[in-house]
């Protein structure tokens, strides 16, 4: 049996209450020696698309065999499926409802369970929080290296969101606001090499009724105060306010719909 490695924490339970605690007690009950990383417990409540862009940012950033424990579980209780997947040699440990969407537009799973041997979960089982006591127990068990075929049949399809995908239509891009972060950029859902971001003065910009007629390709090459464009670090477009806050001074936040438009002339 190997010794128990990383395990990622992604929630939108927030930071009040018993219900990070918990699901931390259930793995390192299992699986003594876990290092647990908590990635966020801040994602909007119920908000599956937010979670899918964090998990797109932190794929690639971590080793081999580390498995990521996410519950962003609006539909807890019903017939939604429980799934681990196998991809970019980590494991997602996650309800089946759209969460892996970004993921799989650039990595290909190599194995999909579904999460259905009640011997592995804990009990009893509450009907409302089943990352505590069915997905907690999952991850333990790929923690200690042991067969995913214990956890339920293989499956060959996930959900997928069709909203994380920007539209493309004759004059650019479709897209949204899927994430507001710290410093209040707006991220979205449109992919920095759809744009071909060196052509920085090729695209306009607009978002809650404001306008960018060019790309930047960092904060300070405009002067505190502008609002800006530019492809960030995660790969997607996003607009900021050079030392400010866009999401508040555009009133804007996930969902909210922006354009780009490709200029002529």
């Amino acid at each position: 049996m190997s010794q128990p490695g990383i395990l990622t924490l992604t929630t939108d339970f927030g930071t009040d209450g018993p219900y990070v605690a918990a699901v931390k007690g259930v793995i390192l009950g299992l699986a003594p020696g876990t290092q647990l990383i908590d990635v966020t417990h801040t994602v909007s409540p119920q908000n599956i698309l937010e979670g899918a862009f964090v998990l797109a940012g932190i794929v690639d950033a971590f080793p081999k065999g580390t498995v990521h424990l996410v519950v962003i579980d609006p539909g807890v209780g019903t017939d939604r499926r429980l799934i681990a997947v196998a991809l970019a040699d980590q494991w997602f440990v996650l309800p089946d409802n759209g969460l892996i969407s970004a993921l799989v537009r650039t990595h290909m799973p190599t194995g999909i369970w579904e999460i259905a041997n009640p011997s592995i979960y804990r009990a009893p089982v509450s009907s409302t929080f089943h990352g505590r006591d069915i997905l907690a127990p999952a991850a333990a068990h790929l923690l200690l290296g042991r067969d995913p075929a214990e956890l339920g049949p293989v499956r060959t399809k996930v959900v997928t969101i069709k909203s994380f995908e920007a539209t493309r239509d004759e004059s650019g891009f479709v897209g949204e606001v899927v994430f507001r972060d710290s410093f209040g950029n707006l991220i979205t859902n449109i992919a920095s090499e759809c744009l071909g971001c060196t052509a920085q003065d090729a695209w306009t910009i607009q978002v809650a009724d404001a306008e960018i007629h060019r790309l930047n390709q960092t904060y300070g090459e405009s002067p505190p105060g502008t609002l800006i464009a530019l492809p960030g670090s995660l790969g997607w477009i996003e607009v900021a306010i050079v030392n400010g806050d866009a999401a508040r001074q555009l009133t804007a936040g996930p969902g909210t719909t922006v354009w780009v438009r490709k200029r002529r002339g």
